[in-house]
């Protein structure tokens, strides 16, 4: 387990609640990209927890997207160079169709 577990945990409790203010949600966007500058640290099951947590983002796109929407505009993302490689920076886009996430999942052992 590394230092970034309980941020993997903490991102994925402002994934599951809507009712987070927008602030606290672009917060969460913040978080979730320090997270992926340290990817390299994480282990498998972390990893699997961050995969798992990032799909229940983009299953509530439109939600999260009209709430954050509020306190940042999204073509800022664009303004300010930020990489397609933090996706979570360009919601309006993968909302409207124009990029797209796919994950490679392997499985390394199954019980």
């Amino acid at each position: 387990m590394s230092v970034y577990n309980q941020d993997i945990l903490n991102y994925g409790d402002d994934v599951k609640d809507l009712d987070c203010s927008p602030y606290e949600h672009l917060r969460m966007l913040h978080d979730r990209t320090e997270i992926e500058k340290n990817i390299h640290l994480l282990d498998r099951n972390e990893k699997n927890m961050l995969i798992m947590y990032d799909a229940m983002l983009l299953s509530k796109l439109e939600e999260m997207l009209e709430q954050i929407s509020q306190v940042y505009d999204f073509s800022l993302s664009d303004v300010n160079n930020i990489s397609i490689k933090y996706w979570w920076w360009h919601l309006d886009k993968i909302a409207n169709g124009k990029l797209e996430i796919k994950y490679n999942v392997s499985v390394d052992k199954v019980m």
